[in-house]
């Protein structure tokens, strides 16, 4: 039974791209507050680390590889999740491509990846978890970016899908509404994980970037990765059943000001 120090006992909570960053830190929140988890990413090694180290603090996970890209692999993680673990009752959708592209550079075989993972990838999960968020409840959180609203010149194609992904959280919303499967989206902004540190540094970025840039925001740094976990644990706590369809902007300023 869940109790006030483990609130998620008994939930199974399946997170994509949950080897590193930010997934990794959703998936490592989720086990300390008593929940199930299935894991999953491209990287064996990571995410068999990953597993590792959630087993041994006592959480039930359960590492899955899978490039989601591929449509047969999105139903195939579902499958096992499923039957390693039970049940899903909340689904996170963190992983994503943020390859940078323009209207001179990208190509057909670019775009078509990128809305793969980042939107086809997301609404082929939810498709094939449906029957058991519906049996539980379940809620769906989509990981978005504001960059959905109008998106930097060199993020065409990222920005486009999820502005896609934004549309469509609140179509399943609605479309679920009386199933009682709750869905929200979640526009993050800039935000410090160690795959953003590897692409600042590719793109000619100080090593003291991240004091400077922090500094010209509002609470004096970027956002991190435990700022969005604690917003994903309370959209799918009973304290937020009331709502769904939500497309929440967490960023530190109003987009658009």
């Amino acid at each position: 039974m869940p109790s006030p120090e483990k609130p998620f006992a008994g939930k199974v909570v399946l997170v994509t791209g949950s080897t590193q960053g930010l997934g990794a830190c959703i998936a490592r929140r989720f086990a300390e507050q008593g929940a199930a988890i299935a894991l999953s990413g491209r990287s064996e090694e990571k995410g068999k680390a990953l597993e590792r180290e959630l087993q041994e603090a006592g959480s039930r996970a359960y590492f899955i590889a899978a490039d989601l890209a591929d449509a047969a692999a999105c139903h195939r993680l579902v499958d096992e999740a499923l039957a390693h673990l039970g049940r899903i009752d909340i689904l996170i959708n963190s992983a994503a491509d943020t390859r940078r592209s323009n209207l001179r550079t990208f190509t057909p075989e670019f775009f078509d990846y990128q809305f793969a993972l980042n939107v086809r990838a997301p609404l082929l999960l939810a498709q094939r978890a449906l029957p058991s968020l519906k049996e539980h409840g379940g809620t769906i959180i989509n990981i978005g970016s504001i960059n959905a609203y109008i998106g930097a010149p060199e993020l065409l194609v990222y920005s486009a899908t999820k502005g896609a992904l934004m549309t469509a959280s609140r179509n399943l919303a609605n479309a679920l509404k009386f199933e009682r499967v709750r869905v929200f989206c979640l526009n993050i902004g800039w935000t410090d994980t160690d795959g953003e540190r590897v692409i600042q540094r590719d793109l000619g970025m100080p090593d003291d970037y991240l004091d400077r840039v922090g500094k010209e925001k509002p609470i004096g740094r970027l956002l991190v990765p435990e700022d969005i976990a604690a917003a994903c644990l309370f959209l799918a706590s009973e304290q937020a059943q009331a709502f769904s369809g939500a497309v929440i902007d967490l960023e530190q300023y109003p987009v658009g000001w």
